[in-house]
Parts: C-alpha cells; structure tokens; sequence
C-alpha cells in the first residue's frame, strides 16, 4: 500500500489533550529546528530551494520518530514502537478477502471510548497492523464466529457470555494497536 490511509482512534477521555500537549512541545522543538524566516537576499528559486530543504528535513525527523509535531506523525511513531514491542514489526501474510477492512472487527470492544483521534498514516504501516492482527487472531475470529453461528442473539445469556469473552480476549483489533501506540508517545496522565 502507498500513500497515507485515515484513521481513527477511539481513546479514553483525557488523551486529546495530552496529544495536544505533546504537539505543542513538539511543535516548539520544530521551531528551534528550522528557522521561522529564511535569509535576507535569497532571491525565489533560491528561497524555494530552502523551504524544500526544510521541509525534507523536518520529514525525515518525523519518520525516524524524532519529531512528533503532528498527529500523524506521534501515532506513526507509536504504531512502530507498539509493533516492535509485540514483535510484529516484520512482513505478514495478506490479509484474506474476509477479514475486515474497516469498521468493527469480530469480538471488538470498540464500545466506551470518549474521544477519538484521527491520523493519516502511511498505507504499508496500516497493511501492517492490519494484517499482524489478522494473522494473531485469526483463530479466536474463526471461533467466534462459529460461536455466533450457533449461539444467535443469545450474548445476553448470562450462561453463555463467559465464552463469549473469553474468545473476545483472543481478538486484537487494529484500534487496541492505535490506543496502545498513542500511549507508548504520550507523556504520563
């Protein structure tokens, strides 16, 4: 996958606002970085060629994780050192054609969560997650949807939610990967 690919984090109340305080840091780091005004006496193609070369400078910050001045590039950033830290940074399987692309997953506990983020993310990090959750559960999906084949309508049996759950548990969604990488970058609450 090239290009970049929205997506949306639903987190607990409070994370905006440590996002935005880590960007607001971020952000004056990038100002000490990269000077506001370019040289006196430059003349256009020469200012040009600064602010492109300010502007691939402040990039490359940004994918090595050095600077986290935007949303996008703080959950980039998180994504990578939650994959790592899984052991999940490395080539995966395609994902089959039933596997979700979007919206929820099976067994998700999407349900709760106050606030959301949204991020563009590069599209080979995206393919990642979402196939590293795929491939780590896939057979607690497969189980869970049998599950449901057999047991319709009936996750109100009290009886019956117990397993339910427990299959669940085996489910990492791609939105538990997006919680966990904007807390590996956030500063402590």
């Amino acid at each position: 996958m090239s290009g970049t690919i929205p997506v949306v984090a639903r987190v607990a109340t409070g994370t905006k606002a440590r996002l935005a305080a880590l960007i607001a840091a971020e952000k004056a780091k990038r100002s000490a970085l990269v000077p506001a005004a370019l040289p006196l006496g430059l003349d256009a193609a020469q200012r040009a060629e600064a602010r492109t070369r300010a502007r691939e400078r402040l990039e490359k910050l940004r994918t090595r994780g050095e600077l986290l001045d935007t949303v996008d590039a703080a959950l980039a950033r998180g994504v990578r050192l939650e994959l790592a830290a899984r052991g999940w940074d490395h080539a995966w399987p395609p994902v089959p054609a039933s596997a979700p692309s979007s919206g929820r997953w099976p067994g998700s506990r999407e349900a709760g969560w106050a606030e959301t983020v949204s991020a563009r993310l590069p599209g080979a990090l995206v393919g990642r997650v979402q196939a590293a959750c795929w491939h780590a559960s896939a057979d607690a999906i497969t189980e869970l949807r049998a599950w449901r084949e057999l047991h319709p309508g009936r996750l109100a049996d009290p009886g019956l939610v117990a397993t339910y759950e427990r299959l669940a548990a085996g489910v990492t969604t791609p939105g538990a990967i997006w919680r966990a990488a904007l807390q590996r970058v956030l500063p402590p609450a």
